[in-house]
This record gives structure tokens, sequence and C-alpha cells, in this order.
């Protein structure tokens, strides 16, 4: 990505952020306001999961401008994986949140609230419900067209935002009509705690791998071979190997070209394998590859 291009992906990264923490801000502000009002314990612990969106919104407006930052001496093959600790941040802050709630919502079971959550808490829930759903959307579209992880970890942060406000307008209902299903107010708490976890786990599972150097699926190394092998001149490709470099893939491997060519011929067909590899390579964003006489 050039420089221009690097620009216009930290202002739309900011712009998408900031209006989901601008939203974020107001959501939580109204659950834990409704939830208390209306003494429902599981808009409450849904407002501390919006409340955690915030936080994870401040996190990518701070490590944007330094993951979309060019090459330079000290990282010559990009910043790239600041994004994925971001996300990692993102996916651990996540199981915190689930946990706490998790806990609030055993609580909220073992003793129960006398009188049942008010209407308030049902409406509260089901549009905080509409409102995720078209900012995660919105996130999730971004980060596919800016190819970014932590983008995407923060939309499906979002995402369960809003399924988890279906358990909460659920039980704030059937509580409303009947009074003796009022534990099911905390049973729902436990319910958007198992969510959030799994959601968290999710997210914190592929950063593992990036930062453990785990190779590209089978499918994508077998592509880049196929790639190189189509170039003419090349005979034989071996010691390929890939890593993840964020979210993109990084690839070197050796070529195996005829021994007696000019090595002006050979270097030029090794070019043209390393441009192939960028222009038709699966996410590949960095390539090295290597000259063996055959």
């Amino acid at each position: 990505m050039n420089g221009s291009g690097e620009k216009r992906a930290l202002r739309r990264t900011r712009r998408i952020t900031l209006a989901g923490f601008i939203l974020n801000v107001l959501l939580s502000s109204f659950k834990l306001a409704g939830g208390i009002l209306s003494k429902s314990n599981a808009l409450v612990a849904d407002g501390v999961h919006s409340l955690s969106d915030c936080v994870t919104d401040v996190a990518i407006l701070i490590g944007a401008k330094f993951w979309t930052k060019p090459s330079d001496a000290n990282h010559p093959h990009g910043h790239s994986r600041i994004e994925t600790l971001i996300s990692g941040f993102i996916g651990f802050f996540v199981v915190l949140t689930s946990i706490y709630i998790a806990w609030k919502s055993f609580d909220a079971i073992m003793n129960p609230a006398e009188i049942p959550p008010g209407w308030l808490a049902f409406a509260v829930a089901v549009a905080a419900i509409l409102a995720k759903v078209i900012l995660s959307r919105w996130t999730l579209k971004t980060s596919r067209e800016l190819k970014s992880p932590a983008l995407a970890a923060n939309a499906m942060h979002q995402r369960s935002d809003a399924l988890s406000s279906i358990p909460v307008a659920i039980v704030v209902l059937a509580a409303r009509i009947e009074h003796s299903l009022i534990v099911l107010d905390g049973i729902g708490g436990v319910i958007v705690s198992m969510f959030i976890f799994k959601l968290g786990i999710d997210i914190i599972r592929p950063v593992l791998w990036q930062l453990s150097d785990t190779a590209a699926p089978p499918e994508i190394i077998e592509e880049l071979r196929r790639i190189a092998l189509s170039v003419d001149g090349v005979k034989d490709v071996h010691n390929l190997r890939t890593r993840y470099q964020g979210d993109g893939v990084q690839t070197d491997m050796h070529i195996v070209v005829d021994g007696h060519m000019p090595i002006a011929e050979a270097f030029s067909i090794l070019k043209k394998v390393e441009r192939d590899l960028y222009m038709l390579g699966p996410g590949v964003v960095d390539v090295m590859v290597r000259l063996e006489p055959g």
C-alpha cells in the first residue's frame, strides 16, 4: 500500500471507529440507565458489554496510526503485526467482559429481583439491536475493503452486542407477561455472557496463529506453487514457506531454472515470478524468491 493509500485507510478506519465509539457511548449509557431504572440485571450486563466496545474502539483509534505506517528501518516488514496485537487485545477484553457478565448474572439468578424489569428495558434492548446491526455491517464492509483484521474483530464485537441484546429483550418481555419468570432476567445475562465468551475466543484464535508464524492453509500454498510453476523457464519449486504478516501472507521459495541459462535471463524469470505472486497470490504482501540452477 502506497503513502496515499495508507492515509486513506487510516482516515476510513478512524471515521468508522469514531462513529462506533460515539454510538457505543450512547448505547452503554442508555442500557445502564435503563437497566438500573427498570431493575433489569440482563440489561445492565448488556450495558457493560457495550461499554467494553468503547474500550476496543479507543484501542483501534490509537493503534491505527501505527499499523498503517509504511515500512521503515526498525520495521522492514511493515507494522501490520501491531494490528494483530490490537485484535488480540480486543479478543482478550471480550473474554474478560463475558466473565464479569456471567458473575453478575449468576448473582441475579441466586437473588432474583422482586419486581420484574420495566418496559423501558425492553425498548432500549430493541433499539440497541437495530443500531448495532447497522453499525456492525458497516464496520464489516469497511474491514473487507481495507483487509483489516482489527476492524473485522471490532465488527464481530459489535455484532455480539446486537446478539446479546436479543435474549435481554426476550427475558424482559417474558418477565413482564408472567411475574414468576423474573428469574429469566439472570439467565438471560448468562446466555449473553456465553455469546460474548465464544466471540472472544473466535477473535483470539487467529491472532495466536498469526503471532506463532503459522503457515497459510494448504490450498493457498498450492496456489502459490502453481503460480510460480506457470512462469516460463521455472522447472521446479521447493522450500516453499509461508507465514502470516498481519492479515496478509508472507512467502519465500526456491525456483529451479536451467543451469546453462544466462544470469540476466534467469534473473528476469525470478522477477516475473515475484510480480505474479504479488498480483495473483491470495493475500500475498511479501515475497522472497531464490534461484537454483537445474
